[in-house]
Parts: structure tokens; sequence; C-alpha cells
């Protein structure tokens, strides 16, 4: 090792950021703890924990995150330096090593003495109180002459702070020697004379020397003395010790000034969003919510338009503003405001000069701010500065019209409502069907007025029923309902309770009036539709007579339906098997034939009787009688066209039935299985617990298809019309027999009749 060759230490933890790599020249050796050659005495160490030993020999720097004013006892180290700033630490080292020589112990008393008077920075609760501290601490701890804090604003450095009253001092041009270049360029300088410096100006001909340090892009400090070479590298480094604090301190005040200007902004738009609340009218919301931007947001050049066809119309302007600040503007060719409405978005326009979309009212107007109130007006501020308007006012803007588009929704329900009750107090008195005005309370409907339709349809004079409740009066009892009807589970259900919770309703109910239990339609309006206020109206439409006509449509309707299915299904069997027959006989000259044709005729024939009496009567089935389930299915069997299908048939298994009718169900599902299980499918007859089934070897139901099976016109067979198993559910029914589908013993359908 060269005999000038200094020796650094580090010392931190495995998290740290750093490692041996630290460029301090060649004449500078740095190494880690774990080197078994470093010497007992390094020249400098560097450690990352404040409580890391320290010896009083060797100049130590501290290299953390943590908080100055956390660190006990900070005068054990030469320098501190906040972790993460490794160009920092360098400049910290390069200058530690530069002042270990026999002058030490004064480098650093002075940093431990600036180490302790940065509390006092810290605490500062005003930037103007910190730079009051910072040069307080640069003349009594630093030992500096002449210190200032020039802060620079559009026109020039201002003296903010000096140790000998010099505040206000200014402008000074910005391009002033050493503190201009300073401000400039961005670094520290050192000058030992001014008279030598080639850009130095001094105010004073008697300055000499001077320490000068960037604070950022707010301004310089400096410490100037009328002796030449007063300050040294150790100054330097310590002038540039307290700027970083004084900077990060500042930082820290102008943080936590703008969350307090921003807590206290949005304390009182919450007050006045609270006093927006009181209006009655869009107009007055308007005109209170420009003056609460005027007043908190500082906003003195602002409108709100309203969206009127297809317009954007001002309603209300800042009074600070021109009387032309604002015009109405086409909602397709409105500029921003018309953006703004048609994106439902905000727009923050930063300079008006270069912004497309932009058309402002006043060529002077530079910037602007615009914000939509839900769809039914537009918030827009202008300012005759570029940049007047940031993302914290777009953020309390949005917040306040938010309160406004609420308000404006409540105004507007309220205004709807009072519409609605003039409009629904001319309509009770004249609505020609029975209305009846009521509350409800705690299950309870009490009458407040009827009209004279009400009195006239139901039979109550209005003197008798002002008053009372209402349900008790005209609410069937339950044997007298309709078990269909929402009444039938009880006073919980009845439609009138529903304006309670503010819900509307409309349909069928079964009312008492002076003639007995009639039907209405029942039309229930909530005075205050989706609010819980309990009141309204009831209006009764007697639909009586209309479902006497109605129901006996609707039976003759089935019982057609049901002639013409029959008709067309079931006499197309005995009438092919009819022409069959006498097309064999014609060949063969078969007698037989004729026989089984005659019998095919007389089926058709009973069958015709059976559909008059239907077509008369409207039942499938007049009287039932014991039969036996053999000889019924076997006969169905010879009237049915099975090929070479096979029946298998019970022995004494008697039924209660009308031969005919069951005659015809067991011959629609033989049919049934010939036509899905093929011509060889075998049909098996049965009794079970309680009724019978007719089962096949074919191809099955599918699950999924078995709720379908007996709906009309549901086939998959390429003959059949899809109304067999439709016709063999209705016998099922007339019985009073339940019919189900599911899987037979050899894989195939099952039909189960129960009674």
């Amino acid at each position: 090792m060269h005999a000038t060759e200094r020796t650094v230490v580090v010392d931190v933890d495995s998290d740290c950021d750093i490692d041996i790599d630290l460029d301090l020249g060649t004449a500078v050796r740095v190494t880690s703890t774990s080197d078994e050659s470093v010497s007992s005495d390094p020249d400098c160490v560097v450690v990352s924990e404040s409580s890391a030993t320290v010896s009083d020999r060797v100049p130590t720097v501290l290299y953390t995150d943590e908080d100055p004013t956390d660190v006990d006892s900070p005068e054990r180290f030469d320098a501190y330096v906040p972790r993460g700033d490794l160009d920092a630490l360098e400049a910290q080292i390069r200058w530690v090593l530069s002042r270990h020589t026999t002058d030490a112990p004064s480098g650093r008393d002075r940093l431990k003495r600036l180490y302790e008077g940065t509390t006092t920075l810290i605490t500062a609760e005003t930037v103007d109180e910190l730079y009051d501290r910072a040069i307080d601490l640069a003349e009594h701890i630093l030992e500096f002459d002449n210190t200032s804090l020039l802060i620079h604003e559009d026109d020039g450095f201002y003296i903010r702070a000096n140790d000998r009253g010099m505040e206000g001092t200014g402008p000074i041009p910005t391009d002033t020697g050493i503190l201009g270049r300073t401000y400039r360029t961005q670094r520290s300088h050192l000058v030992d004379d001014v008279r030598d410096h080639p850009t130095a100006q001094p105010e004073d001909p008697a300055y000499r020397s001077v320490v000068s340090v960037p604070l950022g892009e707010t301004g310089v400090f400096q410490a100037i003395s009328n002796e030449v070479g007063a300050y040294d590298q150790t100054d330097l480094r310590l002038a540039e010790l307290l700027v970083s604090y004084v900077s990060e301190t500042r930082a820290r005040i102008e943080t936590e000034t703008a969350m307090r200007h921003s807590r206290e902004q949005i304390e009182r738009l919450h007050h006045g969003a609270t006093e927006l609340a009181a209006a009655t009218s869009l107009a007055e919301l308007f005109e209170r919510t420009v003056e609460i931007t005027d007043d908190i947001l500082d906003f003195h050049l602002s409108y709100i338009g309203v969206v009127e066809g297809d317009e954007i119309i001002p309603t209300a302007i800042s009074s600070d503003a021109p009387e032309d600040g604002a015009e109405r503007v086409s909602i397709e060719d409105g500029g921003t405001a018309a953006k703004t409405y048609q994106t439902g978005e905000t727009q923050l326009v930063s300079d008006i000069a270069s912004d497309a979309d932009a058309k402002p009212v006043k060529r002077t107007y530079r910037s602007g701010l615009s914000v939509p109130i839900d769809d039914i007006a537009v918030f827009q501020a202008a300012s005759y500065v570029p940049n007047a308007f940031d993302e914290t006012d777009v953020e309390l803007t949005e917040l306040l019209m938010a309160h406004v588009a609420v308000t404006a929704d409540r105004i507007s329900a309220e205004t709807n409502l009072r519409e609605e009750r003039d409009r629904s107090s001319a309509l009770f008195s004249h609505v020609s069907d029975a209305a009846v005005a009521y509350d409800v309370e705690d299950g309870c409907v009490t009458v407040r007025d009827v009209n004279l339709a009400f009195e006239e349809i139901f039979g109550y004079d209005a003197d008798d029923v002002v008053g009372t409740d209402l349900l008790g009066s005209i609410v069937p009892p339950e044997s007298d309902s309709d078990t269909d009807d929402a009444d039938a589970d009880g006073d919980e259900d009845l439609p009138e309770l529903c304006v309670a919770t503010g819900e509307r309703y409309r349909g069928e109910v079964r009312r008492c009036t002076g003639d007995g239990v009639r039907e209405f339609i029942l039309n229930v309006v909530p005075l205050s539709p989706g609010e819980e206020r309990g009141s309204g109206y009831a209006i009764y439409t007697d639909i009586t007579e209309r479902k006497v006509r109605e129901d006996e449509l609707k039976r003759q309707n089935e019982r057609l339906e049901e002639f013409s299915n029959i008709v067309s299904h079931d006499l197309r069997n005995p009438l092919s098997i009819a022409h069959g027959n006498l097309e064999l006989a014609r060949e063969t000259g078969a007698d037989e034939r004729f026989d089984t044709a005659a019998a095919a005729l007389e089926q058709m024939e009973a069958l015709i009787d059976d559909l008059l009496s239907l077509a008369r009567r409207g039942q499938l089935v007049d009287e039932t009688k014991p039969v036996n389930l053999e000889s019924v299915a076997r006969r169905a069997w010879t009237t049915t066209e099975t090929a070479d299908a096979t029946l298998t048939t019970p022995e004494n298994v008697v039924l209660d039935a009308d031969k005919d009718r069951l005659g015809e169900l067991l011959a629609n599902l033989f049919r049934n299985a010939v036509e899905h299980g093929g011509e060889g499918v075998h049909v098996d007859v049965g009794g079970i617990d309680g009724g019978f089934y007719v089962q096949d070897d074919g191809p099955g139901i599918e699950p999924d298809r078995r709720d379908d099976v007996f709906e009309p016109g549901e086939t998959t067979g390429d003959d059949g019309i899809g109304y067999g198993l439709a016709i063999v559910e209705s016998i099922a029914d007339a019985h009073g027999w339940s019919a189900i589908v599911t899987s037979g013993t050899e894989g195939g359908a099952r039909f189960e009749f129960r009674g």
C-alpha cells in the first residue's frame, strides 16, 4: 500500500444499497469489516446503524434512513447521510478525509453542534421561521459571517433571511455574479477572493470570500466575509449539510401546509355543500354553487350552464366575471363545455391557446376547468393565466359538483312530486274508477278520502269509511278469496300496503262491495315514489263482468281445442285401419278384412258420438265403473296398427274407469310405443299400487324431455302429430289419475298412472 493511501471501512447491514465500489479516487482504498488486512485505525468508517460502536480516534459517517432527531448522541458521528444518496456519501467521505488532520476535533465539534441544532430546524412550523433558524445556526454554530437565504421569484432574488437585518432586499437580477451562477448550475461555489473570480459581482467592494450553496429551485444560501480565504472545504460541506436540512424541512412544511390547506378547503366545502341542501330550486342551487367556488376555491371567473334542448345556457355566473364572460353554446359544437357534457368527464385545459377543443368566449382566457354536473349542467372556471388549475382543483371541484348533482336530483324529484300531486289531486276527483286516498302506519290502512265512483261501486258512504281501516271493510274473508290472489297469504301481502315502502302495484284482486265480492284491477300509486312515506292512492277498476266473459270464453276455447285435437288425431287411426283392410279385401277377397274395417268404423262412430258429447258438455269422462284392465288392453291392441309388436297383459287387475276413454288412453300409448320402438317392440301392461303402468322395450325417453312429452304438439316421430300423449294426460286427468314418465325395466319408456 502506498504511504499516502487512505482507508475507508464500510460496516453496513446486508440490506444496504452500497458496497466497497465507492468512487473515491485511486488514493483511497474502500473495504469492508470482513477484510482482515485492515488496520485497527482506518482513516474513515461508514456505518448504517446509529447504535454501532464509534471510536473517538476514527472519523465516522452515519449512512442510514433513521431520522436525525431519533439518533442518540449524534455528536459521535462526523457526518450524517440519508440512505440512498450515494453522491452525498462520497462527498462526505472526501470531506472527512480532508479534515482528518490535526484540526479534526474542531471540524467534528462544529458538525456535532450542527446535528444538535437541527432539532430547532425540524420543529419549525413555517418557512419564514425555518429560514430565520437556519441563519441563526450558520452564525452561531458554523461561525459564518454575513449569511443570507435568497429566494428566487419571477423578477429576481429577494433576501428572506439575513443575520444583519437585510430581509426584504431585492430584487437582485437572476444573472448576478456568483449568486446567479450557483442558481443556474445548481452547484456549490467556494471563492477565496472574489476579485480573482471571473463572474463575481459583489454588492459591497469590501467583500472578499464567499460560500454559495443552491437551495434547489427555491434559491441560494450564501455566507460572505471581508477576509480573503475565510472559508475552506469544511465550511462548504457544513453549509451544504445545513442547506440539505433546510431543503428537507421546507419540503415537509410545504407538504403539511398544503395538506392543512386542503383539509380546510374540504371542511369548508363540506359546510358549503350542507348549505346547498337548503336550496329549493335549481336556479338557487346553481347561484349558491358559484358563490362557493368563488369564496372557497378562489375561482373568480366561473359559471354554470344548464342543458336545454341542444344548447348549454349560462344560468349562474361569478360576480367578478364580465357580463359577456359566458354565452350559450351548442352541444354539438360548443368547445370544452360541449365535450364535457358529451363525455361526462372533467376537462382540465392548461393552455387554451394550444387546445384544439377550446373555444373560449373571451380571447383573454388562458386556462380553464370544466366539470359535468350529472347530465343536467356543466360547471366551468377560467383564468387569465396559463396553468392556473391543478389536480387538487379538479378533485375539490368534482367533490363539490357531486354534492350539487345529488341536490339537483333531490330538487327535481321534489318538483316532479309536487306536480304529480297536483295532477293526482285533480284526477282523484274526476276519475271514473273507484279511488281511495289513504295512509299506512304499522300495517293499518286509514282512509283519508274516497271519490264518488268509490261510493257508487262499493256501496259505502264517504262519511262511513273516512278515518277507518279500509282493508277491514273491503278485503273478503280467506274462504271467499281466490287462492291465487296475493291476499291469500295474509294481510302482510296486501298490495295496498306497498305504499309504505314507496312502491307501485298493478294487479287483479277480489274485494267486497255492497253487491258481494267482485273482481278489480288494482292500481296502487305511492304519494312519494321510492320513499317510505306510507301514503298514496288505490284505484279499483271493476272487471267482474269481463272476468265472467273471459272465463266462459276460456272454457269454450278449451273444449274446442280438445275437440279439434282428438278429431284430428284419434279419428285418423281407425280411418287408416278401415282404408287398409278395404284395400286388402279387394286384393285378397278375404271376408275377415271387412270385419276389421267395420270394427274400425264402429270405433270412429263411437268416438264421434263422444266428441259430440264433449263439445256439448266439455267433459272427457261422464261416469266410471270397475273394468278389467286386460280386457280393455286387448281390445285397444286389436284396433291399433301394431305390425309385429307383441303385448303382455295382466290378470285380475280391475280399475274404476270409463272403459272407452281408458281404451283410447291405452291405444295412444300402444301407438306411441310402435312409432318410437319399431314394429317389433314389446309392450307390457300391468298393475301397480293404486293404478297401472304401460311400458315398452324401445329406446325410451330422455330424462330432460320427460316433463315435455305431454305438451300438445310435442313429438319426435315421423308420423305423429304430437297430440297422442297430450290426449293420454287429459284422459288421465279426467279420471283423477296422475301420469308420470320414467324408465321401463327393459330400458324403454314406462308410463305410470295412479289415482
